[in-house]
């Protein structure tokens, strides 16, 4: 593993278009073509899932969505439940949601009405536990790198809310922020459809 620079060594595959035109992403009906948000930057590699949900709440069949969105980061950053709002756009580094496989590092997101989240890479199981709750989750290393770079100076804070916001082109699989444009990996119609769906579960129960 590379850890030059703080990133991991990755594989990065480039989607480009041919000259005069443009990459375009087949967004199926009901999944969105576009959506803007507040953007709230985690200005960390690495974080685990027990600092997205902790163990003490995962075995516990009392909580309740509500506390899930007061819980979520609570080992992370103790004050983040109140900075976030429903709408935001959550944006980490490197290797999000390491560690364990518990779903509600996912679900307590969702519960606090965070969109979806970007990040430079993610834990296989992170993201399989995401997509299978209907949670979009996408890859953009360059637009991590860029955002390590200019809040170089504010990495003493846990959580940072940008006053920029942030829109994403699901078509074009790109970000836009703060005048700079970011491809991203494109979602496929597999990705869609369970996001469509709700979720897995949702989407076997509506084919049986």
């Amino acid at each position: 593993m590379n850890l030059e620079n703080g990133a991991p060594e990755r594989d990065i595959k480039e989607f480009t278009a041919a000259a005069g035109e443009r990459a375009a992403t087949d967004i199926l009906d009901g999944f969105p073509t576009s959506l803007s948000g507040r953007m709230v930057y985690l200005p960390t590699d690495n974080l685990n899932t027990d600092g997205i949900y902790s163990k003490d709440y995962t075995y516990r069949e009392d909580i309740t969505k509500e506390k899930m969105a007061e819980v979520v980061m609570e080992n992370y950053d103790p004050e983040f439940a109140g900075k976030v709002k429903a709408g935001d756009v959550l944006v980490s580094g490197y290797n999000f949601g390491t560690g364990s496989s518990r779903e509600q590092a996912a679900t307590a997101l969702q519960a606090a009405g965070i969109k979806l989240v970007i990040a430079g890479s993610y834990s296989q199981t992170y993201l399989r536990n995401a997509i299978n709750n209907g949670f979009i989750c996408v890859e953009c290393p360059a637009f991590v790198d860029a955002l390590k770079a200019h809040f170089a100076d504010q990495t003493d804070q846990r959580t940072i809310v940008a006053a920029e916001e942030l829109d994403m082109d699901f078509a074009g699989s790109k970000i836009t922020w703060n005048g700079q444009q970011f491809s991203f990996t494109p979602l496929g119609t597999p990705v869609q459809e369970v996001v469509i769906a709700g979720g897995v579960e949702n989407q076997v129960r509506a084919s049986l």
